[in-house]
């Protein structure tokens, strides 16, 4: 059996952090969104959208997001390490808009969840507070913090899980009720509409 078609080498060697970013992301679709609260040193609470999180191991309970380079650390990258914890809010497809205006550059932290006409609900393990509008999720307290280059990788056990009533069903969580919002790249997202079973 032949493979069909031709195909484009694409050298990584060479390419600008740019030009590896949108290959990378490009390619590597659909992701999970990692909308993650953390706490300011002044006890206000930071609200950021990274572009994908992982299982990083199922038997020990950990979960990973990463955090790429940026001249000045990111406040959730030192909130996390001033704190030991972090909250994994996942997205749903409703709240698009609101994940958007999260990531853009605010003034105050405060303003990027009023901006977004976002609610809070206590945590129960941890002192970092949830987004109330995501229908899934993690209290994470801090394993480690991995660097590979300039990115770091923040990998955190879950120590209490949250799920909207109704989305577990038999054990399962109920995609399609889930609906989570797939990253695409820059303001591309895409939904789950449907399953394929084979």
């Amino acid at each position: 059996m032949h493979a069909q078609g031709a195909f484009d080498r694409i050298e990584f060697e060479g390419m600008s952090f740019d030009e590896r970013y949108r290959m990378l992301n490009g390619s590597v679709i659909p992701r999970p969104i990692a909308f993650v609260t953390t706490l300011n040193q002044d006890g206000s609470i930071n609200a950021a959208p990274f572009s994908s999180f992982m299982i990083a191991s199922v038997e020990a309970g950990l979960l990973a997001f990463s955090v790429g380079p940026n001249p000045v650390p990111k406040k959730t990258l030192r909130n996390i390490r001033r704190l030991g914890e972090f909250v994994i809010n996942t997205v749903p497809e409703e709240l698009a808009h609101q994940v958007q205006v999260c990531g853009d550059a605010q003034e105050r932290e405060a303003t990027k969840l009023e901006a977004a006409r976002l609610n809070t609900l206590e945590s129960e393990r941890i002192g970092t507070p949830r987004i109330a509008e995501s229908k899934i999720q993690f209290e994470c307290t801090l394993h480690k913090i991995l660097n590979f280059g300039e990115s770091h990788m923040v990998v955190g056990e879950v120590v209490l899980m949250h799920a909207r009533s109704g989305l577990v069903r038999e054990g399962k969580i109920d995609p399609l009720l889930y609906a989570p919002l797939g990253r695409i790249a820059g303001r591309n997202y895409c939904r789950v509409r449907e399953l394929i079973s084979v």
